[in-house]
């Protein structure tokens, strides 16, 4: 019997090659590393005064220039039709309609002025070189990129993790002299006193956070929107994920905009769209203490011009490098598999009619997730991500760490992700160097101390005198349990961009601890095939739970579930025995995987009881929800003895805490009613939040760390200031 499993390639819906040819294409790690270039390294940067002679994204007869889309929006015969059909709804006179229409698409529209875009990556320069060690780009996937524009319009989609994103964009394209998109932002930045003029100049195109009441502002923002696309050269770019995820981890996408982008080719007009999906990774990122603190609830700050120039104190800090890379450009017409002719059957319906079809809608979700997919693959995993993750590992085993240790942990992760795909910035031969940089340069978190890796101290009254806790969203949490989860939160942030690689790999490994611990109770011999199913079946169960918290969907389930096998038994995690029984290793890979998961299984658990305490009859609001397992989980944390695999400081994390109440939602377990949003608990039968709760908990207790307390982790691991 063959116990290593023959890797399978798997192409559904979406997946353009299998995973087997992807892998005969890919170059070596080292190999893919070596083609990222420092765009700021002295003798690199670009030249601002050099005439700029762009490639167009794609290429017209006769170009429009910003006032003349506007326009061409304006007079066009859709939005004709769209204004007489309010102005007949309404019973207002079309001439009101129209003026209220050239105010809206004055408000929308991008502008663009070059010696402002110049002036801005002269600043870009000066900053970058002094807060970061360079702008890495993948010159090799530029090159890909560039090579099949200007044949229809381009898409780019970064991940967005910082502010930083789409400033980090406009100045790549100026570098490899790409005309600059059009840049979607939010009307936060267009209130702010001049900062909200320059971006429009530098071709951002403003959109309301919600219109959802306003149609007229929604039909003129979307034929804005396929304007855009179809009739402009410079390309559009946007975040699918709708906001920065503040906790590094991709988001469930948006598919608003992108289905307002894509009706150009649904309808017929563009012959098709070209998605860049782009991956964006910060060693450490810019906003790393607010989105801590906007975790625990602390208001997000509003965008002002006086906090953009406050926040300009971080020129005094050192924040890594970043990495830009561009991953495969996407054919909607590949991906989606059209004719033209059944496109043009769009064609003839009036514009304030257009709307995607249920078919259609499938098909861009698809879609989104298969962008998002691909940016996750390209994330470069940095060497502080690594060092994180196995320093949680050994808090769970209240091990402390030297710097040979860490060298060794971290180098041997390192080679695990690369099995898995992963492109990581670790260099080998300097590892010990690498390491302490990192430290250095996230040593707001962490510190060297005796020799040994150890948190740096944030004392509780520190905390008290930043942070008004009577203005927290959720519960006012006590300084002390802000000085214990501020730090954890802090390194956690490090550790999820690692989960699009880990989620999977964990699925498998609990579902073999958990098979082990049945085939105990078996006295007969099983067989290899059955012991496979039965870890598929775990993993599609642990898959559909969390879905919502790490998006990963890509019709690749089956090769990637022979990839994460053939990685355990290589790791000597798991072994399938002659006789078809599963044997788990408790090593150290073994525990660096489950520490990776072992915050959302707390989470997810803490949630459930939290639930399963509020009777059925009560209708309660999200925010009350928050409140109780907020309450519940800082009792938890201050109680000797408390099982650290039941509860930890990212339970506290609001925006996971909605990601998971969400998950909750969407399976049934809880309602949600539309009008009033007021929550309640299902008793709809099979949606049992008591099976719930005993299934995490079984999940939980199967953690090899689950005879650790709590209380001796803030002791003994956390080195905070004694409070």
């Amino acid at each position: 019997m063959d116990r290593n499993p023959v890797r399978q390639s798997s192409s559904g819906a979406g997946a353009s090659e299998s995973s087997e040819q992807e892998d005969q294409k890919t170059p070596s790690a080292a190999e893919y590393m070596r083609n990222f270039k420092n765009i700021i390294a002295p003798g690199n940067e670009a030249s601002m005064t050099r005439e700029f002679n762009p490639q167009v994204a794609y290429e017209f007869e006769k170009y429009l220039n910003p006032q003349k889309l506007k326009q061409h929006v304006l007079k066009s015969e859709k939005l004709r039709s769209i204004l007489e059909h309010y102005a007949q709804e309404s019973g207002k006179p079309l001439k009101q309609m129209e003026r209220q229409a050239r105010a809206i698409i004055e408000e929308i529209g991008l502008e663009r002025n070059m010696a402002i875009i110049r002036w801005c990556g002269i600043a870009i320069t000066a900053i970058g070189k002094r807060i970061c060690d360079g702008f890495y780009v993948n010159s090799a996937s530029m090159a890909n990129v560039r090579k099949d524009m200007g044949k229809c319009p381009v898409l780019y989609l970064p991940s967005h993790r910082s502010y930083m994103d789409f400033i980090l964009m406009s100045y790549i394209c100026y570098y490899y002299d790409i005309e600059i998109p059009g840049i979607a932002a939010g009307m936060d930045f267009h209130s702010m006193f001049g900062m909200g003029t320059m971006l429009r100049k530098t071709g951002a195109f403003f959109m309301r956070r919600s219109f959802s009441n306003d149609e007229l502002y929604w039909d003129i923002f979307r034929e804005y929107m396929y304007a855009l696309v179809a009739n402009y050269h410079i390309g559009v770019e946007f975040f699918i994920e709708g906001t920065r995820s503040r906790n590094f981890k991709a988001l469930v996408p948006k598919i608003g905009l992108l289905s307002m982008a894509l009706l150009p080719y649904f309808t017929g007009e563009v012959p098709d769209v070209m998605i860049v999906p782009v991956s964006v990774a910060y060693e450490r990122v810019l906003e790393e203490q607010l989105f801590v603190y906007e975790l625990l609830g602390v208001p997000k700050p509003k965008e002002s011009t006086k906090g953009f120039f406050k926040a300009l104190k971080i020129i005094d800090e050192r924040f890594g490098k970043m990495f830009l890379d561009f991953g495969e450009p996407i054919s909607v017409k590949e991906f989606f598999g059209h004719d033209s002719a059944q496109r043009m059957q769009r064609a003839g319906v009036g514009g304030h009619l257009q709307k995607l079809n249920r078919q259609e809608v499938e098909l861009v979700k698809q879609l989104a997730n298969e962008i998002i997919y691909q940016q996750q693959r390209r994330i470069v995993i940095s060497t502080f991500n690594l060092l994180s993750l196995y320093y949680a590992s050994q808090l769970y085993a209240q091990k402390s760490v030297t710097l040979d240790e860490l060298a060794r942990g971290v180098l041997h992760l390192k080679r695990i992700f690369e099995q898995l795909g992963a492109h990581v910035s670790t260099t080998p031969s300097s590892i010990k160097a690498d390491v302490i940089d990192a430290v250095e340069i996230h040593s707001n978190i962490l510190h060297f101390a005796t020799g040994r890796l150890q948190f740096t101290p944030m004392a509780a009254k520190q905390l008290a005198e930043q942070i008004d806790v009577k203005r927290l969203k959720a519960h006012a949490l006590c300084p002390q349990t802000m000085a214990v989860a501020v730090p954890m939160l802090a390194l956690q942030l490090y550790i999820n961009p690692c989960m699009f690689w880990l989620a999977r790999p964990a699925y498998l490994l609990l579902a073999a601890l958990k098979e082990q611990r049945n085939q105990q109770n078996q006295s007969t011999d099983i067989s290899y095939d059955a012991s496979l199913c039965a870890l598929h079946a775990h993993v599609t169960t642990m898959d559909a739970l969390f879905q919502h918290e790490f998006i990963i969907e890509s019709n690749r389930e089956a090769a990637e579930f022979e990839t994460h096998l053939q990685l355990l038994l290589d790791e000597r995690v798991v072994e399938v025995e002659t006789s078809g029984r599963i044997k788990v290793q408790d090593n150290e890979c073994s525990h660096v995987i489950l520490a990776a998961l072992a915050p959302f299984l707390c989470l997810y658990y803490q949630l459930v009881v939290t639930l399963r305490k509020i009777p059925l009859e009560l209708e309660f609001s999200n925010k009350e929800l928050l409140v109780r397992v907020q309450q519940h989980v800082e009792q938890l944390l201050q109680q000797p003895g408390a099982p650290a695999s039941h509860v930890h400081p990212y339970c506290l994390a609001l925006d996971n805490l909605n990601i998971a109440i969400y998950a909750l939602i969407q399976r049934g377990y809880v309602l949600k009613s539309r009008d009033s949003g007021q929550m309640k608990i299902a008793s709809t039968p099979g949606k049992c939040l008591r099976e719930l709760e005993t299934q995490l908990l079984e999940y939980c207790q199967l953690m090899p760390f689950a005879q650790y307390s709590t209380a001796a982790n803030q002791q003994a691991q956390f080195h905070i200031a004694k409070l």
